[in-house]
């Protein structure tokens, strides 16, 4: 006949720390991730008039000339 085998299952401190670990890491990782691509993340979730805007804001900033560049009188 089979024998019917009783499994214990439990959790001991060793085993929760690691689960604890585990997540700590992972929203460690997720944040990092997140950090390294959020101009990406944001663009994929914007509107894409910020792009635009802030082209034309750098462009009509090369148009003007630097303090340095002036005439001395």
């Amino acid at each position: 006949m089979a024998s019917l085998h009783t499994t214990l299952a439990y959790l001991d401190a060793g085993s929760g720390s690691m689960i604890a670990q585990i997540l700590v890491g992972g929203f460690a990782a997720a944040g990092v991730a997140m950090k390294m691509y959020w101009k990406r993340i944001k663009g994929f979730f914007g509107r894409g008039d910020e792009e635009e805007e802030s082209s034309t804001v750098t462009t009509a900033a090369a148009d003007e000339p630097a303090e340095h560049d002036a005439p001395q009188s």
